[in-house]
């Protein structure tokens, strides 16, 4: 759980935007972007709205106190500005980076080349050195800006008198010059005083953290280092007033006063040149060389070129404070013939944003603030929170994945209904009736525990920020209480100052005399999440494993006990809620149907009948994975059709759609849903709004139930036609079987499920040339995991976890058998049953089958050609016996240097493939003259477990008399060349008895001869 954007990472979108809020902002300055509403998508708006302007650029301010949620603004921009080849997005997040890393997302970040001598100089200039050094050489700089650079304000025409008193004190803390022009008894002078020096490079100081910055990953937060601050100048430390006297006489010991007196001058000034300071030492600021100025230029120029614009979006602007001079020139640069427009956004705290020039100041287009009471429901922002703890990171990420478009809202899944592999929680409905739950747009109903209403408005209530909410309410709270809540012991003590935890009552009055080891963990419970009140549902007692409360009880969920409601406490009857059925009634007679009102008939229905699908009790598991989007695909909140009242998308063809019509019967439908939903019980008098007039419990139950029965069979015959049964699981076992065939496994062998299922035996040998586009897509099949399938489409599921233990084998038991018979054919059968169905397997089918048939008459040549081969070289004799013989016979001529090559090492390679061929190689088997097109395709595979040993022990066959013929040849070359060839013959026949017999298993007939 991230609370600072600036750790969460760059591509953790998912979780960023499932976390998101809307917020509001505060529109100051800009023309109005009307039917927006007050939040982000103004900002979004505004963005677009300038694009394609190329006289002037387009500057967006985001402002607000710390915390607010400036950063997450421009970050959900960023995740929601399309692509275009239109402009170039520069994206600088705050993350956690040193100042070499910030630069280099801009370099990288830029079109075009150039950058690298930039990040070259930083390098040079702290690589090499320590940071004592650098941070004593960046006060060096401080110093000689103040003394050389920064020149004196000059007066501006139409000043106020404040103003020209705050230009004469900055310029004169700059000291007088000299005749050299050398500034003497200013501020740089200060700096030089032993002991100002000595504190100015100490540890904590402003220039050791902005070195630190250098040399360590930071995130940086608003309330983190901005420049000087009045703490990190001495002003008051003993022996700082002599060193000035001492130093500089009277003028310099009378700056010193000036300054102690009113420090701000001195530390605006003082920032200005640390600003020049942390350029010169770090490599940045150059005449002669490559700046930041040159690559935007040059990268704005590139741009205008190819009529595009520059989009720069900066989730922190202060963070480029140190470095910030070349932004700002290019934000007031303004476009033309040969620069491209820019359109930046940007997040600033209020402190810095009074800081920047009055040149960038007045060029902004568009200024947005967030308040510090951006969130206008906290409870369900928090909610939304809870749940993405709940889900996991994972889940989230998979969840978005599997969006059905990039603008949907509903793609994040609800932990409290999906928990358990798929399925609800097994505690939800105890756990949301005792602790509460809140609507999350989006999302659904998501529990509160461990808070209820009463102690997440305690929690939150103290905290003034956005920030401030997740880090105490999500970050610190729900770590704490994971441990504490294993080991009985919450809520425990820190959580009292964690609340807010104002109280009316007397401890003991609250407490009734219980005593005892828990007595004040319940008394934290009672204020906390009670409210001063004497009792608790009981599944917070059973939660917090608390002693029973007065009327709390271990009773089952139905029956809990009720916290005292408004007419108990106040002694006059509670107002009822006001009846949200009017809207229906109206609708009924014609009026429209209001938008939210739509959309939370369509969902409660929706999720009462999913609820009764019972889809597993036919072996299809559809709470998640892929029977969940084929499902999803069938069956969502589009298929009930409100007519002109749906307020969205529709169910596509092919999906199942139920009409709800402005008639009683569908109307009484709408009114059970709504009380069902809004209550869980059917009891009028215990309603948080009055039952309807004209309506009985009995007769708007029946009918909702039967309705609800109707449509789940009719969701379910839907659902058994779209998967055709086990086709799915058929499917994918089949073509799994085939797959091991194919990557050499033999047809005997895949013909049990457990065989098909079970670990990718290894090949005999490596397949062949011919055959490895074959092999490629074999392997892609077998990466398709088989099981995941067969638990969704044919498995029953039993026991506490869910997971699937029984398969429907009388189902798949004859597919590998089909599968073998005619392997070609079955997988042109699954390309056209699964291509709709599921569109991965039919491609994995398809590749599979087309490589198949595109090697299999040069696989068959290959194959016909080796075992003929082996056939006439072997003559009959096993291949170990004879590889026996041909490793005698070469280690006779290795031994006596005669082995023509003389390569031992690839003549027993060879022999080892001989001597491990296969006993039973088929070598009477010929291509069947009648394999052609699919024939010859089911062949290849057919003879694939055992052809890849023949090609192989073929090959080694060549190589050995290959290797024979030359040794015999070289031992002839030499003995003529001595003159005495009967001889030599005689000695070789002598020294290499038994070569003879293994050039004849060769049918080499010249080795007998003498």
């Amino acid at each position: 759980m991230f609370s600072d954007i600036g750790a969460l990472p760059a591509d953790a979108d998912a979780v960023f935007l499932a976390a998101h809020t809307p917020m509001t902002l505060h529109h100051l300055r800009g023309t109005e972007l009307a039917d927006l509403g007050a939040g982000e998508r103004q900002v979004l708006e505004a963005v677009c709205r300038g694009i394609g302007d190329l006289d002037r650029n387009t500057l967006i301010a985001v402002t607000g106190s710390s915390g607010t949620g400036k950063s997450h603004v421009v970050r959900w921009v960023h995740a929601n500005l399309n692509q275009s080849d239109d402009y170039h997005i520069l994206y600088i997040p705050r993350v956690v980076q040193t100042i070499r890393e910030l630069l280099r997302r801009i370099v990288d970040g830029l079109p075009g080349e150039g950058g690298q001598q930039i990040l070259d100089r930083i390098d040079a200039a702290i690589s090499n050195a320590s940071p004592a050094e650098v941070t004593d050489r960046l006060l060096e700089e401080v110093r000689h800006a103040l003394t050389w650079t920064i020149g004196p304000r000059p007066v501006v025409d139409g000043e106020t008198a404040d103003e020209q008193e705050a230009r004469e004190e900055r310029n004169a803390l700059l000291g007088d010059r000299d005749e050299q022009g050398k500034r003497r008894n200013g501020l740089a002078d200060l700096l030089a005083l032993a002991p100002v020096n000595k504190a100015l490079l100490r540890s904590g100081s402003c220039l050791d953290l902005v070195v630190r910055s250098f040399y360590e990953e930071t995130s940086r937060r608003d309330e983190q280092l901005e420049g000087f601050q009045r703490e990190h100048l001495p002003l008051g430390e003993p022996g700082v007033r002599k060193a000035a006297r001492d130093g500089g006489g009277r003028d310099l010991e009378d700056l010193l006063s000036v300054v102690a007196r009113e420090p701000q001058p001195a530390l605006d000034l003082l920032n200005e040149a640390l600003t020049q300071a942390v350029r010169k030492t770090l490599g940045l600021w150059t005449q002669d060389r490559e700046s930041l100025d040159f690559l935007f230029r040059t990268a704005r120029a590139n741009l205008r070129k190819n009529n595009k614009e520059l989009v720069l979006l900066f989730e922190d602007l202060a963070q480029f404070g140190l470095v910030d001079g070349e932004l700002y020139d290019q934000f007031t640069v303004q476009p033309g013939p040969d620069l491209a427009p820019l359109r930046a956004v940007f997040a600033i705290t209020d402190g810095p944003f009074n800081k920047i020039p009055e040149t960038v100041k007045t060029r902004i287009t568009h200024h947005f603030v967030v308040d510090s009471a951006a969130l206008p429901d906290r409870t369900a922002f928090v909610g939304r929170y809870l749940n993405l703890a709940r889900l996991g990171r994972p889940t989230v990420e998979q969840a978005r994945r599997q969006a059905t478009h990039r603008d949907a809202t509903d793609w994040v899944p609800n932990a409290c209904d999906t928990r358990e592999n798929g399925q609800p929680c097994r505690v939800r409905d105890e756990c949301h009736a005792g602790f509460g739950t809140v609507d999350v747009t989006g999302v659904g109903t998501v529990g509160l525990y461990p808070y209820n209403a009463t102690a997440l408005r305690r929690a939150a209530a103290p905290r003034d920020t956005t920030r401030a909410v997740v880090d105490v309410c999500i970050s610190d709270v729900l770590a704490e209480a994971d441990g504490h809540l294993d080991r009985h012991s919450y809520p425990h003590d820190r959580v009292w100052d964690q609340f807010d935890h104002h109280v009316e009552k007397s401890r003991d009055a609250l407490l009734d005399s219980r005593t005892g080891p828990d007595s004040d963990r319940l008394y934290r419970a009672l204020v906390l999440w009670g409210d001063e009140t004497p009792t608790l549902p009981w599944p917070v007692v059973d939660a917090f494993a608390l002693p029973a409360t007065n009327s709390t009880t271990s009773s089952p969920w139905a029956e809990p006990t009720v916290l005292p409601d408004a007419e108990a406490l106040s002694g006059r009857p509670a107002e009822r809620q006001a009846s949200p059925l009017v809207p229906l009634f109206q609708w009924r007679v014609g009026e429209p149907l209001p938008e939210d009102h739509a959309t939370f008939y369509r969902n409660t229905l929706f999720r009462l009948v999913r609820s009764r699908l019972d889809l597993d009790l036919d072996l299809f598991h559809t709470a998640n994975g892929h029977g969940n989007e084929i499902l999803a695909m069938l069956f969502n909140m589009t298929s009930f059709d409100l007519g002109d009242d749906e307020h969205g998308r529709r169910m596509g063809s092919g999906g199942v759609r139920f009409e709800l019509h402005r008639i009683p019967a569908d109307v009484e439908v709408m009114v059970g849903a709504r009380w069902l939903a809004d209550h869980g019980h059917w009891l009028p008098d215990q309603g948080q709004w009055d039952w309807p007039d004209g309506y009985t419990p009995e007769r708007v139950m029946l009918s909702l139930e039967d309705r609800l029965d109707h449509w789940a069979e009719h969701v379910r015959q839907a659902y058994r036609d779209r998967v055709r049964g086990r086709a799915v699981a058929r499917a994918v076992l089949g073509l799994r079987a085939v797959a091991l065939i194919a990557a050499g496994a033999s047809p005997t062998r895949v013909r049990d499920l457990n065989d098909v299922l079970g670990p990718t035996p290894g090949a005999s040998a490596p397949s062949t040339p011919e055959w490895a586009e074959v092999a490629v897509a074999a392997r892609s099949v077998l990466g398709i995991d088989a099981s995941l399938y067969l638990a969704q489409f044919a498995a029953a599921r039993q026991g506490d976890t869910g997971d699937p233990q029984v398969l429907d084998t009388a189902a798949l038991v004859d597919v590998t058998e089909l599968a073998v018979r005619a392997p070609v054919g079955f997988l042109r059968t699954v390309v056209d049953d699964m291509r709709d169905l599921v569109p991965v397997v039919a491609k994995a089918a398809l590749d599979l089958a087309d490589a198949v048939e595109a090697a299999a008459d040069q696989v068959l040549d290959t194959v016909d050609g080796a075992v003929r081969l082996l056939g006439m070289k072997l003559e009959g004799h096993p291949p170990r016996s004879v590889a026996t013989a041909l490793l005698e016979v070469g280690k006779r001529a290795k031994d006596g240097g005669l082995l023509r090559p003389a390569n031992w090492v690839e003549f027993t390679n060879q022999v080892d493939i001989l001597r491990t061929l296969p006993e039973d190689l088929p070598l009477d088997w010929r291509r069947p003259t009648d394999a052609i097109g699919s024939a010859a395709s089911d062949e290849a595979l057919a003879v694939q477990h055992w052809a890849r040993s023949a090609v192989a022990g073929a090959h080694a066959v060549q190589a050995l008399h290959h290797t024979m013929t030359e040794t015999t040849d070289w031992c002839r070359q030499r003995g003529q060349t001595m003159g005495d060839v009967a001889q030599l013959e005689m000695d070789v026949r002598q020294r290499l008895d038994r070569v003879e017999t293994g050039l004849r298993a060769l049918s080499v007939a010249e080795a007998g001869r003498g």
